[in-house]
């Protein structure tokens, strides 16, 4: 018997260690700047904006390009015996002769009606061209500068356009870490609800026996007990759904769920709707976006003008042709012109269409900055009414707690039985996790005001606010 025993020791202290290990590795909190920084990294929101972000600086960079010289080359080899390209070639070597126009023909005057064979009818022929080109724009009636202003813009706009969404995800995981804590504050009441129903069961059972209570009595707090456990798992539920939205926001690919740590309570923003209003319409980076989009249309139209004004253009060329790699003949060419389409109908519709988008864009951006006002106003005063909200819950749950005091006092000297301790107690979590949940709503709508304003940063995170079930809350 003892050596059995001694032989169940060495496998308990291995069960006893691996579940300490493993309650070691889920206990660690997972903190709100951590989620951040993971999501920030990997969520696929913010790779597509860091890729819109790259795509408008390439075409910014390829804008300014246009203003540089370009630099071609390239390298032919042709052969033919057609008359013309024939002599073109020769020309081109430098190599034509006399008898290439047939003047081994020519024998006077008296043959001057004769079709020199060498010229139409010669033998085929080859050339090695090189080539290289330096394209030089001159003036382009401004079209090149106002790409440069539109694209610069644009790039401008998509940078505001990734702090929008950057922002959005701090929100997004705001609400969905807080959220989870408010979840598991509902398992435990529910928990304790199905606890305290449970034995009120019990004692409505033993009054039934007895012929105290009715059977009816009996029938409602079973009932009442299927309830409290149906209330269970929809608490559950929805823990499960807040932990999964919080992994996907984070990129969680671990087997075990992450452990949240305390909520997070932002700061609220000080002075009155009208201040707040002004410096939202400064910061919020989706009005700064179409604000750069409107400049970026009117840089559009004066692209559109520049179709009226003449191009200027300049070419410089070096030529080598040969019959063979390393003879070939050096030639250069040193031009410019000048293009202007003095009429072209097509050009008005440009200017009107340029000018439209301009006109639509001012149209989105008063729209977005009235929803806006609209946004910061109700944000700001629904914020106020949650921290207001929160405080009397925090005073409902310090009467909550008095009364449960009082409660166990009657319970240990037998005035009260186990049924009204359990009830007290059930109350008491539903207080504390209204507190938890007045909490979350004060949390969300200061982040939806901090969001509207621009200032949705993991900066204005303070340190995380005290849990409603810390300090001082053991029953």
């Amino acid at each position: 018997m003892g050596c059995r025993q001694r032989h169940r020791y060495p496998s308990a202290i291995l069960l006893s260690a691996l579940l300490a290990s493993l309650s070691a590795s889920t206990a660690a909190a997972l903190g709100f700047p951590a989620c951040v920084q993971d999501a920030l990294r990997q969520n696929p929101a913010m790779l597509l904006a860091r890729a819109k972000m790259a795509e408008a600086r390439g075409q910014a960079s390829s804008a300014e390009g246009r203003l540089l010289p370009r630099l071609s080359g390239s390298f032919s080899a042709i052969q033919s015996n057609n008359p013309l390209t024939v002599l073109g070639m020769k020309l081109s070597q430098r190599s034509a002769t006399f008898k290439d126009f047939g003047a081994g023909a020519f024998s006077g005057p008296a043959t001057l009606g004769t079709a020199p064979g060498n010229l139409d009818h010669p033998h085929a022929y080859h050339n090695l061209g090189t080539q290289l080109q330096l394209a030089i724009p001159i003036w382009d009636g401004g079209a090149v500068r106002s790409g440069i202003d539109e694209t610069r813009a644009m790039l401008r706009a998509a940078r505001s356009g990734n702090i929008l969404a950057r922002q959005q995800l701090v929100f997004s995981l705001l609400e969905a870490y807080d959220g989870v804590i408010a979840a598991r504050s509902q398992v435990r009441v529910a928990l304790k609800d199905r606890s305290a129903d449970a034995a009120s069961v019990k004692t409505t059972e033993q009054l039934f026996r007895r012929g105290v209570v009715l059977r009816s009595d009996l029938l409602a707090a079973r009932v009442h007990a299927e309830e409290a456990g149906l209330g269970v798992q929809q608490a559950r539920n929805a823990l499960a759904n807040a932990l999964d939205n919080l992994e996907i926001l984070i990129g969680w690919n671990r087997p075990v769920p992450p452990s949240v740590g305390k909520p997070v309570l932002p700061e609220m923003p000080s002075g009155n709707i009208a201040a707040l209003e002004k410096e939202g319409l400064f910061r919020n980076p989706g009005i700064r976006a179409l604000q750069q989009k409107v400049l970026a249309a009117r840089a559009g139209v004066a692209m559109a003008r520049a179709s009226y004004m003449p191009h200027v253009n300049g070419v410089v060329k070096q030529e080598w042709n040969g019959t063979s790699l390393g003879n070939g003949a050096p030639s250069y060419t040193l031009g410019g012109q000048i293009t202007w389409d003095a009429l072209d109908f097509s050009r008005g519709g440009q200017v009107d269409a340029a000018h439209a988008k301009v006109e639509e864009l001012l149209a989105r951006l008063r729209q977005a900055q009235d929803r806006l006002r609209l946004q910061i106003a109700e944000a700001a005063r629904a914020a106020r009414v949650a921290a207001h909200q929160a405080r009397i819950r925090e005073l409902a749950l310090e009467q909550s707690r008095e009364a449960q005091r009082l409660l166990r006092l009657r319970y240990e000297n037998g005035i009260e039985t186990l049924t009204g301790l359990l009830q007290g107690q059930a109350e008491l979590d539903h207080a504390r996790s209204a507190v938890v949940e007045a909490r979350y709503e004060e949390a969300v709508r200061r982040g939806a005001l901090l969001f509207a304003l621009g200032r949705m940063e993991l900066a204005d995170m303070p340190a995380p606010a005290r849990s409603a079930g810390s300090a001082g809350e053991q029953s």
